[in-house]
């Protein structure tokens, strides 16, 4: 049988959603395509698509993808105290870990925040 959904976590997502998108424009002067998050129990998966700034882009078009990997790692750590207080906030839980990763080819970066207790 499928476990419904609850609504306040259909709130919680759309929130989540749309402040991850609102950090990544204020502090990386880019927006995401599309920022998807889904909140299962104490796990909340965030999916950003065409999460790749302009200059990474130079970069990678001047051949330079390794040092993209780099500079996007940089990023993803520069950010991740700004994504927790956001999680955080919302979700009014605290963040226990926070793993991501990217992929340059697809422009898509992952993170899967494990939360210290389910969301009421």
């Amino acid at each position: 049988m499928e476990e419904k959904i609850p609504a306040s976590f259909t709130l919680l997502e759309e929130t989540l959603s749309q402040q991850i998108r609102a950090l990544y424009t204020s502090q990386l002067g880019h927006s995401p395509q599309k920022v998807i998050c889904n909140l299962l129990d104490k796990t909340l998966t965030i999916l950003v698509e065409h999460a790749m700034t302009p200059p990474e882009r130079l970069l990678i078009e001047s051949g330079k993808h390794d040092l993209v990997e780099e500079v996007r790692w940089n990023l993803c750590k520069a950010i991740e105290p700004h994504l927790k207080a956001i999680i955080e906030a919302v979700v009014k839980v605290p963040v226990v870990d926070l793993i991501g990763t990217s992929n340059i080819d697809s422009d898509r970066t992952s993170i899967t925040a494990v939360l210290a207790a389910k969301p009421q």
